[in-house]
């Protein structure tokens, strides 16, 4: 394999468009985005037309005046609109595609290294390189290249490698803001962020790459291939416990006002023990803040449904399981919420398993109080990822947010004592109920129990 042989191709990316307008000027087009290219003159225009395959330079020199050829690249390169592939002969080698617009490249300041928040990783046969602080995603076709990856700038010579080819990537990575310098590990804004975090804000929210509706977002990218997950939890087989429902017209005559509550909501962290959650309490509790209300099924074949609090689709993936330890009126143990029929399913699990579920969310609260019950929060995340691309579990993670509030605002208006918590234990949880943890998991965690006696007589 000669040095020779390489060589960089360039396309526009998958779904760009040109459109002329009346007066003769050329813009490019992928939704959402929109960049005015001016007056093209006619070789320019012919060029958009055959970049819709990898073209080297060389060729559109051949088909445009070199000057002109070489203006209209730099604005698609600039732009954020071209797939660069480096190839040695016909073998692709790596290949480069804009996530935003090009931005400036670092001044050469040495020495560089690969940044704290790149990533390399499998896809298919390809090997993909990424960063949520790069503006590309970088994807090699040959593993040699993994090593030069890793350590951009030992552009010795390989047997096995071009030079150029290596050169070639070190500057794309360069350019592409996949390097930084030693300041990145001493920086506030950069140390603020683990690599994971800041990949899922990254990923998670929409990008000039995504496209709504196809890689992003409510695009029912299973169907066809997965059934969607049914709406109701398949119930463990022991009996279930019939939770007593509240009077709703009742509720509405005598809970407080709405301002009354917010303002009084705290996160409370102590109970009455003498005076414990009762069963009906977890049931009026349970029944104001995740019973289904109503069920359908959406146009795609989604069971969706009604609940007191809002959710993304009406999709509703998430689960309680109450981890009782004192409640007057049922055994202490962990159990299932059926919202649609508004009972409890008892959860076979040790003695031990359930002592790790509770201590580790225990640990999470300031002092030594135990919650007189835990409500563990999970998720059934095929019900969100048969349906949402790209942002369901941060969409389940939002859903856990109004959740607690939900239940931080009832548990005030009921004068009992709610604390969400920030830690849990998914291990601990899925070792508990033996659940297979990527198809169900937990993603939070809510203590609740009775007002201690001298803050009922304080606020009754």
């Amino acid at each position: 394999m000669s040095h020779g042989d390489v060589c960089r191709l360039y396309r526009l990316k998958d779904g760009v468009h040109s459109v002329r307008t009346a007066s003769g000027e050329v813009a490019l087009a992928a939704w959402p985005h929109l960049q005015e290219m001016g007056r093209l003159t006619a070789e320019q225009r012919s060029l958009l037309q055959v970049l819709s395959t990898d073209r080297s330079a060389e060729e559109l020199t051949r088909r445009c005046p070199r000057d002109q050829a070489e203006r209209l690249l730099a604005m698609l390169s600039s732009g954020g609109w071209l797939i660069t592939t480096v190839v040695c002969g016909d073998r692709p080698l790596f290949s480069s595609r804009p996530l935003v617009p090009h931005r400036k490249p670092l001044p050469p300041v040495e020495p560089r290294r690969l940044s704290r928040f790149a990533s390399v990783r499998r896809d298919g046969d390809e090997i993909v390189v990424e960063s949520p602080a790069a503006g590309a995603e970088v994807r090699l076709y040959d593993r040699r290249l993994v090593e030069p990856v890793l350590t951009p700038g030992a552009e010795q010579e390989r047997s096995d490698l071009p030079l150029e080819a290596v050169r070639l990537l070190a500057g794309e990575l360069a350019d592409r803001g996949f390097l930084a310098t030693a300041a990145e590990d001493h920086s506030l804004s950069s140390l603020q962020w683990s690599p994971h975090e800041l990949a899922f804000h990254h990923g998670s929210r929409l990008r000039a790459d995504h496209r709504m509706g196809q890689d992003f977002g409510g695009s029912y990218w299973a169907k066809g291939r997965f059934d969607p997950p049914p709406g109701k939890h398949p119930w463990w087989p022991e009996a279930a416990i019939e939770l007593p429902r509240p009077d709703l017209a009742g509720l509405r005559a005598k809970d407080p006002a709405l301002a009354e509550v917010m303002e009084e909501r705290r996160s409370l962290r102590s109970y009455d023990e003498d005076t414990p959650l009762t069963v009906e309490e977890l049931g009026e509790f349970l029944f104001r803040t995740a019973r289904v209300r109503a069920t359908g099924r959406d146009t795609e074949g989604l069971d969706v449904s009604s609940r007191p609090y809002p959710g993304g689709g009406a999709a509703y993936e998430l689960e309680v399981y109450p981890l009782v330890r004192n409640v007057r009126g049922l055994d202490a143990g962990l159990y299932h919420y059926a919202p649609h029929g508004h009972r409890l399913h008892p959860v076979p699990a040790s003695a031990t398993a359930l002592r790790r579920l509770m201590k580790a969310s225990a640990a999470g609260m300031t002092g030594d109080a135990t919650p007189q019950v835990l409500l563990v929060i999970a998720t059934r995340f095929g019900r969100l990822a048969w349906k949402y691309q790209a942002m369901g579990y941060a969409l389940t993670l939002k859903h856990v947010g109004v959740l607690y509030q939900s239940m931080y605002l009832a548990a005030t208006a009921m004068r009992l004592a709610p604390c969400a918590l920030g830690v849990g234990d998914s291990d601990a949880f899925a070792e508990a109920t033996g659940l297979d943890y990527f198809e169900e998991t937990s993603v939070g965690e809510f203590a609740l129990g009775s007002l201690p006696a001298a803050r009922r007589e304080s606020t009754g």
